[in-house]
């Protein structure tokens, strides 16, 4: 189990890695609408294109940012509860929370399969398939998904494997 679970940290790494390479295609498209509009060329699209890029390095990160528990969490009341009640309440969470993420993965997916069957279009300047950025959203939704599973079978599993400090009490 180990190493499956440290292949898929590899993989939240890539997409966070990804995720950071897109924050700066989307700072490189803002500075060209920007420059373009300065010097007045039209820079058809490329608003659209950092919107998607946008999203896309969001949901791209969402499994990694959970992972190193960087998602705001019910942290302040699963303190309060020390053992196994502390324990019940995390795994509690994180079953609630891989429903959740399970729900929106599949509607992400849905979303870009419908998208591509309709042959739907965006209403910008580029007129760009929507399941095409769509895509790589359903990924990221997905890559969650996977992530908050990957978290919930170690909380069940291997209790210490979820975070060191689990085990301490704050009294």
């Amino acid at each position: 189990m180990r190493a499956i679970s440290d292949a898929l940290d590899r993989v939240y790494n890539i997409a966070a890695f990804m995720a950071g390479a897109l924050l700066v295609l989307l700072a490189l498209l803002i500075l060209y609408s920007i420059l373009a509009r300065l010097i007045g060329l039209y820079a058809g699209g490329a608003s659209d294109m950092a919107g998607y890029v946008m999203a896309t390095s969001t949901f791209l990160a969402l499994a990694y940012t959970f992972r190193s528990n960087g998602h705001i969490r019910v942290a302040l009341f699963i303190q309060r509860a020390g053992g196994s009640k502390r324990r019940g309440i995390e795994i509690f969470c994180l079953g609630f929370a891989t429903l959740i993420s399970l729900f929106l993965a599949y509607y992400m997916a849905f979303l870009a399969i419908e998208s591509y069957q309709w042959g739907e279009r965006s209403e910008g300047a580029d007129a760009i398939l929507l399941w095409i950025p769509q895509t790589p959203v359903a990924i990221g939704a997905a890559l969650l998904a996977v992530s908050v599973i990957h978290t919930f079978l170690q909380a069940l599993f291997d209790y210490d494997a979820i975070k060191p400090d689990l085990d301490q009490s704050d009294g």
